[in-house]
């Protein structure tokens, strides 16, 4: 996952693995989504790069509070990548099998981000 010898702290959070997986798997899912719905798509790629984003600026910050703050914003962010998959799997604009394992993705990453968030608190 290091691109380098000296890593920085998010590339030790199982979160953060778990969140780019969830990125991944978004864009996947949004490139079938069809012409006209695209706004969706482009909902659940923004959320799901923010999760991303947020759990490593989170992890790079030096205070609680800091961090804290950071990882409240991602699980805000991953429940938005949850309800977007829901809406899309509603309107059968993705495969409902495809769409429910990124659901479990971003399941994960919320139960995650809620335990970092109480240690921190």
């Amino acid at each position: 996952m290091t691109a380098s010898k000296y890593p920085f702290p998010h590339h030790r959070l199982e979160a953060y693995t778990v969140a780019l997986e969830l990125a991944q798997q978004s864009k996947l899912l949004a490139d079938r989504v069809p012409r006209g719905y695209r706004s969706f798509s482009d909902q659940l790629l923004r959320a799901a790069g923010s999760t991303v984003l947020l759990i490593g600026e989170g992890a790079n910050r030096y205070s609680a509070g800091q961090k804290r703050q950071r990882y409240s914003e991602a699980r805000g962010e991953v429940g938005e990548v949850a309800a977007a998959l829901e809406l899309l799997i509603a309107l059968g604009l993705v495969p409902a099998a495809q769409g429910s394992l990124a659901l479990v993705l971003a399941g994960r990453v919320g139960a995650m981000l809620t335990r970092l968030i109480q240690r921190l608190g």
